[in-house]
């Protein structure tokens, strides 16, 4: 993942456990997440909404994610924050 990523809109590759969020859902990186002991992998903080509302924070592996082109706030980016 590219480390200008922050404020892009991602897509979840999978089903988040004990989480409403299900793969498929658009979510916005609001942080990243530096690799540790327990959690080799980088990871980053999800903003994930639903209809403009805010449906949950979590938190990710990278790998968890596709990056998508749109950046929250941006012009191209309406259509994604209205679904």
């Amino acid at each position: 993942m590219p480390t200008d990523a922050l404020f892009h809109w991602v897509v979840l590759n999978q089903d988040i456990p004990h989480s409403v969020v299900k793969a498929g859902d658009r979510a916005v990186i609001v942080d990243r997440l530096p690799a540790t002991a327990k959690q080799p992998e980088p990871g980053y903080v999800l903003e994930v909404f639903e209809q403009g509302e805010t449906l949950d924070v979590i938190s990710v592996p990278t790998s968890w994610v596709t990056l998508l082109p749109d950046v929250w706030g941006q012009r191209e980016g309406a259509s994604i924050e209205a679904s």
